[in-house]
């Protein structure tokens, strides 16, 4: 159930304090996440994000393990599973970059998101406890964790905001989590969002360490309802579906964009978010997907909530907030709130930049 402003207000307080970090802001609301910011040149090369390294499988020496949260999970949503995720090593601020290991995703449940939940539940009843994050921190300094993975396996994230023109002006693509997913069912969410992770057995093929990669496959998921595949016979299967085909066309003509804009570090969970902007300028794209007869429809997955989606527009904060109920950062992950408003700022930007170059 969501917190109401005064507990989101001191979960926040709380954590900033903890973690002697400056919380993203937006409209006078401070958010329990912080956030890194791309150098100029990273903006328009999402890879430039990742080191250069590849990752190779973590220890598995954690200072707690919540398997009572875990095992609610399984129960509760039987068809979750363990597979290999891409967790954060270490973060560079200068340039912003991410070493990655290779992690599982029941560890990042039992360690990651189960802080998270143990927070919420102890604000939601008026009280700031949360002995598994003590019992962490026990081992691990609240210093260390904004750029060390250590101790936890935390898995990363990727958010892409969606920002399209339909002919008529630009509009963010938003929409809510179906129960279906492990975490942050029934909230508001940018799309896609994803757990950046390969899919080849083992990490069989060293390419899939590539935001862009996962992006693009994540976007044929979530938008387009293209089926996962575990464990496919080439890292590459999706690269010819044809919404693939003409996504990347526009992208490599200029007539949309992926950018970069920034990593939001959770700090409910410890966990970075790689926040990235998908901006399609060219409006043949939503009236292609839209068609009666569209031979590359927009559906959208599983893991989204049936009729949730909001084509929101992007000309001011108040235009896109009216299209939801009031305090909408109560009905978002907070990564996900940083991840739409940092989108939304570089899309005015770039859009403008297009319309001047006209």
């Amino acid at each position: 159930m969501p917190l109401d402003n005064r507990d989101y207000k001191n979960m926040t307080d709380y954590l900033q304090r903890l973690y002697q970090c400056e919380p993203f802001s937006r409209g006078g609301i401070e958010h329990p996440v912080t956030v890194f910011y791309p150098a100029a040149w990273q903006i328009h090369d999402v890879d430039s994000l990742l080191d250069r390294s590849l990752p190779a499988p973590a220890a598995r020496d954690f200072p707690f393990y919540d398997y009572s949260y875990l095992h609610d999970l399984q129960n509760s949503k039987p068809g979750l599973h363990d597979g290999q995720t891409f967790a954060m090593q270490a973060l560079r601020l200068k340039p912003l970059r991410l070493r990655g290991v290779i992690g599982h995703y029941f560890d990042m449940l039992a360690t990651c998101s189960a802080l998270e939940r143990e927070l919420r539940d102890a604000v939601a009843q008026g009280w700031m406890r949360a002995p598994s994050r003590a019992a962490y921190h026990r081992q691990v300094p609240p210093t260390d964790v904004l750029t060390r993975g250590i101790g936890r396996s935390a898995t990363i994230g990727i958010g892409a905001l969606t920002v399209f023109n339909d002919g008529d002006g630009y509009k963010a693509l938003l929409a809510r989590r179906s129960a279906a997913t492990a975490i942050d069912s029934g909230m508001v969410h940018v799309l896609p969002a994803m757990i950046f992770q390969p899919t080849t057995a083992d990490f069989a093929d060293q390419r899939e360490w590539s935001l862009k990669h996962q992006i693009l496959r994540e976007v044929l998921e979530e938008l387009f309802n293209f089926p996962e595949q575990a464990q496919p016979p080439r890292w590459d299967f999706f690269y010819d579906h044809p919404a693939l085909l003409y996504l990347l066309d526009l992208l490599e003509s200029g007539r949309a964009q992926l950018c970069a804009t920034g990593i939001v570090f959770n700090l409910l969970t410890l966990r970075p978010e790689v926040s990235t902007l998908l901006l399609i300028h060219d409006p043949d794209w939503y009236r292609r997907i839209t068609a009666p007869d569209s031979d590359m429809p927009f559906a959208t997955a599983d893991e989204t909530e049936g009729g949730s989606v909001v084509l929101a527009p992007v000309d001011s904060d108040e235009a896109l907030l009216a299209h939801f109920p009031p305090d909408l950062h109560l009905l978002m992950p907070a990564h996900a709130t940083a991840t739409m408003w940092l989108g939304i700022d570089l899309a005015r930007r770039e859009i403008q930049s297009a319309r001047g170059a006209v």
